[in-house]
């Protein structure tokens, strides 16, 4: 069966950057199981997979736009020091999390660290970057219904759900 809508397709990857630091699938290539057509990897990478039989390889490279976009201004936050946790060590370049006021978990970098604030960076650690994948389809089979349903179910924001109402 060949790559196709709705069917479960399972993929064996590799990410690389173009410095050729490998941030996904070093020791050993990463593997993902989605439904084709149902908006759950990048749309460029996915339309790269249509058609292709399992066993099948591909290299494809997304531009920030076709991946996690480029870095937004509007995402660097300079805060009090106070406002850290007292035995929290502030590092740059060191990823942490923290909640919403929606109890969301929300994750940003230490970009600078002055006397009595630091810059966090909310954006995602891969913004601005070129994306190259190198993919293999293990695997390609029909969806069942069951799979469609929950898949359907499932909110992502920005992403084409039409099961809600503006996720949130």
């Amino acid at each position: 069966m060949k790559v196709e809508n709705d069917a479960v397709v399972e993929i064996e990857y590799t990410v690389t950057l173009d410095s050729g630091e490998v941030v996904e699938g070093k020791d050993q290539p990463a593997r993902y199981s989605f439904i084709f057509g149902r908006g759950q990897i990048f749309p460029a990478l996915e339309e790269q997979l249509r058609g292709l039989d399992v066993g099948d390889t591909t290299e494809v490279t997304l531009s920030p736009e076709e991946g996690f976009g480029q870095p937004r201004p509007e995402l660097m936050r300079e805060v009090p020091l106070s406002e850290f946790p007292p035995d929290l060590e502030i590092e740059v370049g060191h990823m942490y999390r923290t909640m919403d006021d929606k109890g969301n978990p929300m994750y940003f970098s230490i970009k600078e660290k002055k006397e009595d604030t630091a810059v966090l960076d909310f954006n995602h650690p891969l913004a601005g970057e070129n994306l190259h994948f190198k993919v293999r389809i293990v695997n390609v089979r029909p969806a069942t219904i069951e799979e469609l349903a929950e898949v359907s179910s499932i909110c992502i924001p920005g992403g084409g759900c039409s099961s809600c109402n503006g996720c949130g």
